[in-house]
């Protein structure tokens, strides 16, 4: 079957991960440190001790509103503001996702929080070439991509798994777990490290695929 639907992963295919990391390991201890009255380093570890105590494997590691309501702090609209102009596309985005807009469905599929795609994609001014946007933790509540979040995902579409091409940078949930349902996925890998027929090195890539 053709290509009918393209998806792409969010942080380190699209944008980098600065806006995101900024959040986490300097807007959230700032707000700590005014918060409780101590200094930026000890609030930073303050931070990081607590967040390895829930670890990636809790959904709550990923919830900005969780650690918002843990810390007692408040401003969260303010704190993403503050560090939306660090949300970065890499060079080749723009470009490429406009020109697939004219001619396929294109969607984000990605395992970050919609409270941080919807913000990415706003400041970038890509949003506009989307026709949907996908977050396995604010829509299923899972971490991580599994083979039911992408199995949704062609549901929604009304495409079969055929017909859509994934995009991204891990291995495991952008290009193992898609393939098993017969999803056509590419492994970007940007810094050049990995080479085969399914792997790209920026998105300019994936037209040999269409």
């Amino acid at each position: 079957m053709a290509i009918e639907v393209i998806s792409f992963d969010a942080d380190g295919t699209l944008v980098d991960t600065n806006f995101t990391d900024t959040v986490w390991f300097e807007g959230i201890p700032k707000l700590y440190a005014e918060r409780w009255g101590v200094p930026f380093e000890k609030s930073l570890k303050i931070v990081k001790r607590e967040y390895e105590r829930i670890g990636p494997e809790r959904i709550e590691w990923y919830d900005l509103d969780y650690w918002i309501k843990k810390f007692s702090l408040s401003g969260k609209t303010k704190l993403l503001e503050g560090y939306s102009d660090r949300a970065r596309l890499y060079p080749e985005v723009r470009s490429v996702t406009k020109k697939l807009f004219k001619e396929y469905n294109i969607v984000i599929a990605s395992a970050s929080s919609k409270v941080f795609l919807d913000l990415e994609m706003r400041k970038t001014g890509i949003r506009k070439y989307f026709t949907r946007v996908f977050s396995s933790i604010s829509d299923f509540g899972t971490i991580g991509k599994s083979t039911d979040f992408f199995r949704h995902v062609c549901e929604e579409m009304k495409i079969q798994p055929s017909e859509l091409l994934h995009v991204g940078d891990r291995r495991d949930h952008d290009f193992t777990i898609p393939r098993k349902l017969g999803i056509r996925a590419v492994l970007l890998d940007r810094e050049g490290k990995m080479s085969g027929k399914w792997v790209i090195h920026d998105l300019k890539g994936i037209y040999k695929f269409l």
